[in-house]
């Protein structure tokens, strides 16, 4: 896809979001393109309307499996600066996406019950 294509999608995907998973690609050489896919994130939800500080928002780091990985604390430091949850996990092999999943789950369920109170 041209890159256009790829934001006007997340665009439209993040219409009404309740939550954000962010998954990282912990491969060293994927660290730039994470940093940049975070700002777009930020810059997107904004635009919608959103404040960046309420919406759920958990972490996982993917591809733990794999032998060229960047360092979790690496990770934390450049793309978790608000320390939010966060979860190693190798969709390959499934580890860590029941966890990733369930926290986000919680997260939102809060929200909107603080939103209804």
């Amino acid at each position: 896809f041209p890159s256009h294509d790829i934001e006007a999608s997340r665009k439209l995907i993040l219409r009404g979001v309740d939550g954000v998973v962010f998954v990282a690609d912990s491969q060293v050489e994927r660290m730039e393109a994470n940093i940049e896919s975070l700002k777009s994130l930020e810059k997107n939800l904004i635009d919608q309307g959103y404040d960046i500080e309420k919406v759920p928002l958990v972490f996982q780091w993917n591809k733990r499996d794999l032998p060229n990985i960047t360092s979790v604390k690496d990770l934390k430091d450049a793309l978790n600066k608000r320390n939010l949850p966060e979860f190693e996990a190798s969709a390959v092999k499934g580890a860590g996406v029941f966890d990733t999943l369930k926290a986000i789950s919680k997260l939102v369920l809060m929200n909107l019950k603080g939103g209804l109170e």
